[in-house]
């Protein structure tokens, strides 16, 4: 099996690569009228071999993003620096309506400065507080959606932060990467997104 570096050096988004192909045979590969999502395509080991992938493949990689994912969140934390280290893994790691409405709530937060903003926890640690080693372990694929774009996956793991907290993590394929869309709190029931959503809407 590839570790995950191995993977992310197989595995690009093909989105110019289509481009010179459709250019070349008039069509991108697997459709008819040249309508293929580029996010549904991979290209393994350069140019000339894309390809949809097997739903295997997608799942191994929605897995091993997720695993990349927790590892910087261990370093992350374990440095002096971890609040700048926290915002970098959003921009790196989240969606674009993650990352979107995270900027929302802190705006909304601004507004009220006298008051308890949302953020009374972290969602990376699941709690106020945090030890120096963080990690996850037991991760399972618990879905995998592909029949429509941007495809979807859910990822469930233990978090080892003191305690072990069960997380659901959900990820959606958004330019060519999985990026995560959805972090929950399996313990308290906290889907942290949707509280987020709820806490703008009031």
């Amino acid at each position: 099996m590839q570790n995950f570096n191995q993977m992310k050096r197989t595995i690009y988004f093909v989105l110019g690569t289509l481009m010179a192909l459709s250019s070349c045979n008039g069509n991108k590969p697997g459709s008819a009228d040249g309508s293929e999502n580029p996010d549904s395509v991979f290209m393994l080991d350069g140019p000339g071999s894309v390809y949809v992938p097997t739903e295997e493949e997608v799942g191994q990689y929605a897995l091993e993003t997720v695993q990349e994912v927790y590892e910087a969140v261990g370093q992350a934390y374990s440095s002096e620096d971890w609040q700048t280290q926290s915002n970098e893994l959003d921009k790196k790691f989240c969606s674009k309506d993650w990352n979107a409405t995270v900027k929302s709530v802190i705006e909304k937060d601004n507004q009220n400065p006298d008051e308890m903003g949302f953020f009374d926890a972290d969602y990376w640690v699941m709690g106020q507080d945090f030890s120096k080693k963080i990690y996850a372990t037991d991760l399972n694929l618990e879905k995998l959606l592909m029949d429509d774009t941007p495809w979807e996956a859910a990822v469930t793991l233990k978090l080892h932060n003191f305690s072990e907290i069960p997380v659901r993590v959900n990820l959606i394929y958004e330019g060519g990467e999985w990026k995560v869309d959805d972090l929950t709190d399996l313990s308290n029931d906290l889907d942290w997104k949707k509280s987020m959503k709820e806490y703008l809407a009031e």
